[in-house]
């Protein structure tokens, strides 16, 4: 499997990987933004590259650009390379909400889950007190809502809330998504 890119581009959304060399960088590039502490405390608990036991990567994360300004973050991890399963999630920038970063930016997670990666499914979801996220996970072709997780995890204030569950099959992807393009942004030798 070729991930040697740097940058996964669809349509007005590009999605910049993220990684140990330019992590501070994009930290301070969210500090800089209105509403970008809280997005950099998230790309330090969850957008930074994870490894599993045997070197694989399991976290993919990304910072969103649209039309060249920052957006916000979205990510592909896997949750079982034994059943090739991941999951993606997003975060957007105040400014930035309503203007369709997370499910614009799908289209690229899934090209490297299906195809980069070789996943069958890929999972996502939303605490049920979170309607902005629902909505913008039921804009995204092909996530189908599966159920409710009951009590699934805490919420800010620290209540377990329920979440609703979405996913897309390979076989969904390929029917809805074949021919859109994605583009991979090489990386430069030695970057």
């Amino acid at each position: 499997m070729d991930l040697n890119f740097s940058a996964l581009r669809c349509g007005s959304i590009t999605l910049y990987r993220i990684h140990e060399n330019n992590s501070s960088e994009v930290l301070e590039r969210f500090m800089g933004m209105p509403g970008g502490a809280f997005l950099a405390q998230e790309l330090t608990l969850s957008y930074l590259p994870r490894y599993d036991a045997v070197g694989r990567q399991t976290k993919f994360g990304f910072y969103a650009e649209i039309d060249g300004e920052l957006a916000g973050a979205s990510l592909l991890g896997i949750s079982s390379w034994r059943d090739l399963r991941g999951y993606t999630g997003a975060d957007t920038l105040p400014d930035m909400r309503g203007q369709g970063v997370a499910p614009g930016s799908k289209p690229a997670l899934f090209y490297l889950g299906f195809i980069l990666l070789g996943l069958n499914r890929v999972e996502t979801g939303c605490f049920a007190s979170n309607e902005s996220s629902r909505r913008s996970i039921e804009k995204t072709p092909g996530l189908k809502f599966e159920g409710i997780l009951r009590e699934f995890a805490r919420n800010e204030r620290g209540e377990f809330e329920d979440e609703y569950r979405y996913a897309i099959l390979r076989r969904d992807w390929e029917a809805l998504y074949r021919e859109v393009q994605v583009d991979l942004v090489r990386q430069e030798p030695g970057a």
